[in-house]
Order: C-alpha cells, then sequence, then structure tokens
C-alpha cells in the first residue's frame, strides 16, 4: 500500500502505461464503494428481486474480471470495461428510480470518464452518458427537484450537465494538444542530444588517440572489469558459470570484430547471433545506448547555471526581438559555420569547414526550421554573397579540405 501512494505521488515521472494502471486501480476502488453502497439502496428500486440478485451478479462479475486484465496487463481493455460499468450503474439506478441521486449518477458517470483523460473515450462513452442523461431529465423530471415548482428548472438541469460534458471536453482537447507539443519538444530535444552525442564520443576517440591509450577492448582494467562481473552475474543468478563467461567473452570479442562481422560468420550459432544482436548496443566503442547512458550519467553530477525558460530555445525570432539583433544573429551562425570546423570528414572527424553551398544546403534544410524562420531564410538567400564576401575568413576557409 505504501509503494502503491508513492507511485500516485509520483505519478508525472512514470511513463503512460503506469499512470493507467494506477488511474483504473483508484476508479476500481471508486466503483467498489459504489457497489457495496448500491446493495442496501437497491431495496428502494422498482426491480423485481430476481432483477437486482441479477444485476449485482453480473456486476460483481464484470468486477472480476476486470481484476484479471489487470492482473494480465491489459490495461486498456480494463479502462473501457470499467468505463462500462460505471454506465451500467447509472443506468441500474436511473431506470430504478427517479430521485435526483440517480441523476447525480450522470455526473460520476461522466467524472470517470474524465478522470482517464483519453479523448476517444471521453468523445464516445461521454457523449453516450450525456445523451442518457438529457433523456432521462426529461421523462423522469417528476422525481427531481424544483422540477414543474420553478418555471424554466427542466432546462436549469438539462443546460447543467451538457456544461459539464463541453468545459471537460474542452479541457480534454487542450490537454492533448499540451501533450502533443511535448511530445514534439521531446522528440526534437532528443534528436539534438543524439548529435551532441556523436559529437562527443568521436572528439573522446580524437583525445584516446592523442594520448596514445590503447583501444577499450584491449584496456586491461576494462577487461578485468568484465570478468568480475561475469562472476558475479553468474552467482547471483544461479546458472551456468561457463555460458555467463562465453556471453562476456562475445561481449569482448564485440568491441574488437564488429557485430557485422559476427552475423556474417556462418561458423557462429543462431542462437549466439541474436545474443551479439542484443549485446550490441552496450558496447562503449562505438555510440550506442549504454555510451547515451554513460555520459547522461556523468552530466547529472556536473553543476549548471540555474534553470532559464529559455535554455532550450534555439529560434532566433524567439530570442532577440528587434529585426536588426535578429540579422546580426544570423551573421553571427554564418561566420560561426562559415569559419569554424564543423563538418565531419570521411574519417568522422569534425575538422572540416563548411563551403558556402554547404551552409545554403544547411539553411534551407529541415534543420534550420527550428532556428530561422523563413523570412530569414529568405533574407539570406537574397544577401548570400554579401555573406560570403565579408564574413568569410579565407585563409580559415581553405583548411581542412
Amino acid at each position: 500500500m505504501k509503494d502503491f501512494f508513492r507511485r500516485v505521488f509520483d505519478t508525472e515521472f512514470l511513463p503512460m502505461s503506469e499512470v493507467r494502471k494506477i488511474k483504473i486501480v483508484l476508479v476500481m476502488g471508486f466503483l467498489l464503494l459504489i457497489t457495496a453502497l448500491t446493495i442496501p439502496f437497491s431495496v428502494f428500486f422498482s426491480y423485481s428481486t430476481l432483477v437486482k440478485v441479477l444485476v449485482l451478479v453480473v456486476f460483481g462479475l464484470v468486477y472480476g474480471l476486470m481484476i484479471i486484465l489487470i492482473q494480465f496487463n491489459r490495461i486498456f481493455p480494463a479502462i473501457q470495461l470499467s468505463i462500462l460499468y460505471s454506465i451500467g450503474l447509472t443506468l441500474f439506478y436511473t431506470q430504478g428510480t427517479s430521485g435526483f441521486y440517480a441523476y447525480l449518477f450522470f455526473y460520476i458517470a461522466l467524472t470517470i470518464i474524465i478522470f482517464y483523460q483519453e479523448l476517444y473515450s471521453y468523445l464516445t462513452y461521454g457523449t453516450v452518458v450525456m445523451g442518457l442523461g438529457v433523456w432521462f431529465i426529461i421523462t423522469h423530471n417528476s422525481g427531481l427537484v424544483m422540477v414543474g415548482d420553478a418555471p424554466g428548472s427542466l432546462y436549469i438541469y438539462i443546460f447543467a450537465l451538457v456544461l459539464f460534458y463541453l468545459v471537460f471536453l474542452i479541457q480534454i482537447l487542450h490537454n492533448e494538444k499540451l501533450y502533443t507539443d511535448m511530445n514534439y519538444d521531446w522528440v526534437r530535444i532528443n534528436h539534438v542530444i543524439d548529435k551532441y552525442h556523436d559529437d562527443i564520443y568521436i572528439m573522446l576517440d580524437e583525445l584516446r588517440k592523442k594520448e596514445h591509450k590503447p583501444l577499450i577492448h584491449e584496456d586491461r582494467q576494462f577487461q578485468k572489469a568484465v570478468s568480475e562481473i561475469s562472476v558475479f552475474i553468474a552467482e547471483q543468478i544461479k546458472d551456468s558459470g561457463k555460458d555467463i563467461i562465453n556471453v562476456f567473452d562475445l561481449y569482448l570479442y564485440l568491441h574488437e570484430k564488429g557485430i557485422d562481422k559476427i552475423l556474417d560468420n556462418e561458423e557462429i550459432s543462431v542462437s549466439m547471433k541474436k545474443t551479439a544482436n542484443r549485446l550490441n548496443k552496450y558496447l562503449l566503442n562505438q555510440r550506442t545506448d549504454m555510451f547515451t547512458m554513460i555520459v547522461s550519467f556523468f552530466s547529472r553530477f556536473r553543476k549548471s547555471e540555474k534553470y532559464v525558460q529559455d535554455r532550450y530555445e534555439y529560434s532566433i525570432h524567439n530570442l532577440v526581438k528587434r529585426s536588426d539583433e535578429q540579422i546580426i544573429a544570423l551573421a553571427m551562425i554564418y561566420q560561426y559555420l562559415a569559419n569554424e570546423a564543423t563538418g565531419k570528414d570521411q574519417w568522422d572527424q569534425v575538422k572540416m569547414i563548411l563551403s558556402a553551398e554547404e551552409i545554403e544546403k544547411l539553411f534551407s534544410g529541415p534543420d534550420a526550421e527550428g532556428i530561422l524562420t523563413t523570412s530569414q531564410i529568405a533574407f539570406f538567400k537574397e544577401n548570400q554573397q554579401l555573406f560570403k564576401k565579408y564574413l568569410v575568413d579565407n585563409k580559415q576557409s581553405g583548411k581542412g579540405r
């Protein structure tokens, strides 16, 4: 229970699948409470005793089915079933009595659907619940408070329910747009980070060569670490130590030969090739997922400046508002690209200075869309010769070629 509440409070850090799982558990707790209260209240319903018992048994079976779906991690079907369960409870109340609390069940059903924050579920099930609510108000208005006593009170009930539906529809649409924008930003930032990691790996490899350090798989400390890890894992999982050592021998061999040579070798078994393919993303002498994890881990312990809202803002028109400042920023970017080594040579070394044609292609490509506006790109193309004449250092531009 303590772990469950900790996960509830930390849902902002959990993946969407885990958040959905927490939501369905909370909803099922609420539905269990409502169902338990329904048993004594059903005495006042207009159904026969047999119908009441059958309906409650069906509710119990559906509830059990939801538990089974959660146990097998079938969260989305469980969510749909919980929504149908709440609608079923609403119909059970509204068809059994015309009291005011039956009218409130339409709000309860809508609240459960809103709680999941699923746009398509709200548009389908929410619309159905809202339509049933309006129909209930019109056909069972005699049991509602004030209806018939005050003129226009019937329309107040209808207006309140429809307004409730529309307000949360707008809220869910806003959240969907917000999540979509955040997802696009996440993809864009990851794309930028991947490029940084590529450059970091190349620079680290250059430093290793300058310092005449051995390749990673030839380093004695690395080999010792791999050997110790293999022994540790074999002891932890109580599996065949020989198999574990063979896997880590393959890991070292991957560093030396590369995945392509192993996959092309007909003497290596299919199972070993599958293992090699899994290990490939954990190599340290390539730009792999393991390298990304290591760089991310080290960067967490480096002090950085306090967070500012525009830290990850790259668009010139958002960083500076005046048009002359934007032109100066554009010129500074061009000057840097035209005089500093930012391009990769045939050995993937960052030693090339981009040519005027390459810079033009870069400014016209998709990478420039997050930095430059259409008008700024058009300004550059119209004045490209002036950029080239005054901002390119001819002594530097020939280096690295």
